[in-house]
């Protein structure tokens, strides 16, 4: 651990940011980290703004995020659930940014300017109807 912060309440402060409070905090503690390191977190936090500012940090980040924080301007349509398969995965680049859905029992969307589907392994997973499956995982 390098770094932690208490949030109190509304007055915490994080630092003047426009992106919002999760991406102020995430941004705030990347101050204490080196350039070129790997920063994760999870939806509460990521956006595709707070993506392209640690490119400009030299900070490599990847998190999940949830569908409504992917701007309009990305223009990116993934598949309905219904129509993926368990393990298939679908990628988009917007430059820096690499959005990625990945289907298993539910989909899980990730963001990321450092990584993207290309980075999949197999592994068996137990089926019901089929007994053992392989599929890919991120």
């Amino acid at each position: 651990m390098l770094d932690f912060a208490i949030y109190e309440d509304a007055k915490t402060m994080f630092g003047e940011s426009n992106l919002g409070l999760g991406p102020s905090v995430i941004l705030s503690l990347a101050k204490s980290i080196p350039p070129g390191s790997c920063v994760y977190h999870d939806r509460y936090f990521t956006t595709v703004p707070l993506i392209e500012e640690m490119e400009k940090l030299n900070l490599h980040s990847t998190g999940t995020i949830m569908q409504n924080r992917i701007p309009d301007r990305a223009t990116i349509k993934f598949k309905k659930d219904s129509a993926m398969r368990r393990g298939e995965c679908q990628q988009f680049v917007c430059e820096p940014t690499v959005l990625v859905k990945w289907k298993d029992n539910k989909s899980v969307l990730l963001a990321s300017n450092c990584t993207g589907a290309s980075h999949t392994t197999s592994v068996k997973i137990w089926d019901k109807t089929s007994n053992s499956e392989e599929i890919r995982r991120l």
